[in-house]
């Protein structure tokens, strides 16, 4: 029992400790989640800010069409120069706006720099423009002769009649101040680090000083997050110098989110653990929970052991006592508690089941002999009742026996008489007319037969005469033959030796009230009879292929007579102590199964 309570009080425990971790595992993945979704939402406004800054200067460029000042072949360069200057002021293009014409050159730059650019079909952004005329923002390009990291926003240019007369763009420098406003972090979230990368993994800019290629994993999720057009947030590692960790390496939570206008994509890293500080201190608070709670259980469980275990332990030895049969040895337990009051109540009853127990004894023994008295006293009835019943069919064969000789020897010779005497009248037709003669010798020839048949059902001599097997032959051929009912009869199995005479009385008449309920109930076309004994049973199986009947009803009710004729087969079989089976539906025909073990017949 100790080991119960021990197991109890920790299984409630446990339960409990699972029930509130598992409540503290959904709030701390509430609370990932939702920090998780705050990252990445800090992410996509920096990618809206800077869309709509490019969408803005996009507009802008737009605008140089939209002015109707545009026209290469009139050289007059003034107006396209005064809707350059329109569009470079408060643009972000911090490095100027330019003209192309279709083939890439130059037309115009405001403001005018020497920086050797003459041709930009070598500008992946700027010859796409131009080809495909859509507005185009480039990754980041370095300017051959000055080493410079420019980025290109370049749109189609129509000209003053609406024609696409070339291109317009600007040039920004990645690192001009609009950009680093829109990346810019609070000095509290110094350990923040935002980037904006292009396509091809380069960083355009940063918030931070000291700008790297990123690694080649965090390039290619880069690189998949801007094709897929898709946001991301996730973990990954940075390296950092002076870090107590051996590689060198802190755990990030990182945010991705592509923008709309161009083939960029802002990159906001994290440290995870200033992100996860309150999910820890959960996870320290419930590790304090667990240890307190196993420790509160087992004081608990000591304290009870001490109060409950031992007292139920001496009841447990007392109830042994009594279970091995002795009562004597009173239960000693003395508290005033529960248990106490149950060990009295059990001592109280040990003492009177230790004055009922030798009366019970006592009447289990006179029980016992009556029992043994009335199951002899219904035995010998039982074969009192089978004694009597055989001599009932005894009787009632050898009362039948003899109406059938009395039948032969008095009621046939009288009228066998009678017939001769007609035969006589016959000779001389002046006693009585011919017609009044053959009207009784029909008669009385028809008496004869009906007799006959009388006697035959009486008692088939048959039967006496001939043996069993060919009795069977004769009910077979007399109830079912005559009538055009093919019959199938194999009797190859059976030896009469094994046969006693009453047993085969009882056997012709379960076969001829069988083939009598065929004949008239069944409008069969083939019956088949087999007969079969091994020495230990004697086994027979009736079957026809007539309209058979419902076996659940037929017995309901046999006031109209309706299934007597079963139930005397029945009886005839349980005298044998044998068992007859009918079965049988409507359409499907009637099989009727006998088997008695041939010792007990």
């Amino acid at each position: 029992m100790l080991k119960r309570i021990f197991t109890t009080i920790f299984a409630c425990n446990l339960i409990l400790v699972v029930c509130l971790g598992f409540i503290n595992y959904l709030r701390i993945r509430d609370s990932v989640k939702k920090a998780y979704e705050e990252r990445l939402a800090a992410a996509e406004v920096i990618a809206g800010n800077i869309d709509n800054l490019l969408q803005n200067n996009l507009a802008r460029l737009y605008d140089i069409s939209l002015s109707g000042k545009i026209d290469f072949k009139d050289r007059n360069d003034a107006p396209e120069r005064e809707a350059l200057k329109v569009a470079y002021q408060y643009s972000v293009f911090s490095d100027g706006v330019f003209l192309l014409d279709k083939q890439g050159s130059i037309v115009q730059i405001y403001p005018y720099q020497a920086s050797g650019m003459v041709n930009l079909m070598n500008v992946p952004a700027v010859s796409r423009a131009i080809h495909e005329m859509k507005p185009m923002v480039s990754n980041v390009f370095t300017l051959a002769p000055v080493k410079k990291r420019v980025l290109f926003v370049v749109v189609p240019l129509k000209g003053r009649f609406g024609e696409i007369v070339g291109a317009a763009g600007g040039i920004i420098n990645p690192a001009s101040l609009r950009i680093a406003q829109l990346i810019t972090t609070s000095p509290r979230e110094k350990d923040i680090e935002i980037e904006l990368i292009d396509e091809h993994g380069v960083v355009i800019a940063a918030n931070h000083a000291g700008i790297a290629e990123p690694p080649l994993e965090h390039r290619a999720l880069y690189i998949n997050s801007i094709a897929g057009r898709k946001s991301f947030i996730g973990t990954c590692h940075r390296c950092h110098e002076g870090q107590p960790k051996p590689d060198g390496k802190t755990n990030d939570i990182i945010a991705l989110a592509p923008l709309s206008n161009a083939a960029w994509v802002v990159a906001r890293k994290e440290p995870e653990k200033s992100v996860l500080v309150s999910t820890a201190q959960l996870e320290k608070d419930f590790i304090i929970l667990v240890f307190v709670a196993l420790a509160t259980a087992f004081l608990l469980a000591l304290g009870m052991s001490r109060r409950i275990v031992k007292p139920v332990q001496e009841l447990i030895r007392a109830t042994e006592r009594i279970g091995r049969g002795d009562l004597s040895e009173p239960v000693a337990i003395r508290s005033k508690d529960e248990i106490g009051t149950l060990a009295k109540s059990f001592d109280d009853t040990r003492a009177k089941l230790a004055m009922s127990l030798k009366s019970i004894q006592q009447y289990s023994e006179d029980l016992e002999q009556r029992v043994y008295d009335r199951t002899k006293l219904i035995e010998e009835k039982q074969l009192a009742i089978q004694t009597l019943l055989k001599k009932v069919i005894t009787t009632q064969e050898d009362e039948r026996k003899r109406i059938a000789r009395e039948l032969h020897d008095e009621s046939l010779q009288a009228l066998s008489a009678v017939l001769m005497e007609i035969g006589v009248c016959k000779i001389r037709p002046d006693m009585i007319s011919p017609k009044k003669i053959s009207e009784l010798y029909d008669h009385i020839t028809k008496i004869i037969n009906e007799t006959n048949n009388l006697i035959q059902n009486l008692r088939p001599t048959v039967l006496d005469d001939l043996g069993f097997e060919a009795s069977i032959v004769w009910i077979l051929d007399r109830n079912l033959k005559t009538r055009g009912i093919k019959c199938h009869l194999n009797m190859k199995e059976l030896s009469d030796r094994y046969l006693a005479p009453d047993f085969q009385i009882t056997l012709f008449r379960l076969v001829q009230e069988a083939t009598t309920n065929i004949a008239r109930h069944s409008n069969a076309h083939q019956v088949f009879v087999f007969m079969k004994d091994d020495g230990k049973y004697f086994t027979m199986s009736i079957e026809d292929d007539g309209d058979g009947f419902d076996t659940k009803t037929v017995l309901n009710d046999t006031t109209s007579g309706r299934g007597l004729g079963i139930l005397g087969m029945k009886e005839r079989a349980a005298l044998l102590k044998g068992q007859l089976t009918v079965c049988s539906s409507p359409g499907t025909g009637t099989s009727v199964f006998l088997k008695v073990p041939l010792n007990e017949a």
